[in-house]
């Protein structure tokens, strides 16, 4: 990181950022969640839903995300934060140049960063080496489903942009609000299909047991 910005400005512009990105302003994983959730319940699935991939450069996946946040500001920023920060009246002009330094002096290629972040991803993870990431989406997706610990078989699915139902995916997270829970990432088909289905054996087997 930049030492002319200080972790105010640090915290400034990750704020900023996050608000444009499908991150929460602390790491978590959607993928545990529902696995916890799901033995919590007493429900067995074939495989796992949540997976410890090892992040690039051997960093832990809190910190990866926070550099993954501040690459991605600067890659957008003349897009999308400039003018805020420029309209911004509680920043200082010294705040203000600062930032501006920080972004000429860590702007790359973005694409670049995050083909580089997914070949190292693939290389480390032997799970991930084959995954299917079809053209019509960059390397993000590969690269955001393995910070966050899905499944393969979630980031081929969320990957493939011209083959996935949007209206399905809806009426999924319905489903599962009936039982209890709130889906916060897209399953696969055949995934969320399976959990619904031992859901349901669970359910008729708790009224079952309260007869």
């Amino acid at each position: 990181m930049n030492k002319e910005l200080d972790k105010r400005l640090q915290m400034y512009i990750s704020n900023m950022a996050i608000q444009s990105m499908p991150f929460g302003r602390k790491w978590g994983s959607s993928a545990k969640n529902l696995e916890d959730e799901l033995k919590k319940r007493g429900i067995k699935i074939p495989y796992k839903l949540y997976y410890e991939y090892k992040m690039p450069g051997g960093v832990n996946p809190s910190d990866f995300m926070d550099k993954l946040i501040k690459e991605y500001f600067s890659a957008y920023f003349y897009s999308y934060f400039a003018g805020k920060i420029l309209k911004d009246k509680k920043l200082t002009i010294s705040d203000k140049a600062k930032i501006f330094k920080y972004v000429f002096n860590t702007r790359g290629k973005y694409k670049i960063l995050m083909k580089n972040y997914e070949a190292q991803i693939r290389e480390n993870n032997s799970e991930l080496a084959d995954a299917n990431i079809v053209k019509t989406y960059d390397s993000r997706s590969l690269v955001y489903g393995a910070l966050f610990g899905f499944a393969p078989r979630e980031i081929t699915y969320y990957a493939d942009g011209t083959h996935r139902d949007f209206t399905k995916e809806q009426e999924y997270f319905k489903k599962f609000k009936s039982y209890g829970i709130k889906l916060s990432y897209v399953l696969a088909p055949e995934t969320a299909d399976m959990i619904l289905s031992a859901l349901e054996k669970n359910a008729l087997l708790n009224k079952a047991k309260e007869r």
